[in-house]
């Protein structure tokens, strides 16, 4: 019972959304910039477009310097942000709400 209790106990400490950010860590709102643009470009790597860009050419590196980070940065980000679980549900709702937006945009252009 006692190891029930402490594993319980471990849980709800570990999910506590209520953890100081520090400033080696993005926000929520970077956080949702940031991985929207890497599931962009990594969608966009499966697809051949009529401009034939190659989405292979852009590296890392190019978005660590768009979003003015670097990737010490992003790994204590994502370290954080997974180690609370309720920030990062928030984080993709973020995503999903941006990828949304843009879906209900291509829907409503008149051809």
């Amino acid at each position: 019972m006692k190891k029930i209790f402490l594993l319980l106990f471990l849980f709800f400490i570990s999910c506590n959304n209520n953890s100081k950010i520090d400033d080696d860590i993005m926000t929520i709102d970077e956080m949702i910039e940031f991985l929207f643009d890497v599931n962009l470009i990594n969608t966009s790597r499966g697809f051949t477009n009529i401009s034939k860009n190659n989405y292979f050419l852009i590296r890392d590196t190019m978005l660590f310097k768009k979003h003015e980070i670097d990737c010490l940065k992003f790994v204590k980000s994502n370290d954080f942000y997974s180690r609370n679980p309720r920030l990062y549900i928030k984080i993709y709702e973020g995503i999903d709400a941006k990828t949304s937006a843009i879906i209900d945009s291509i829907n409503n252009i008149k051809e």
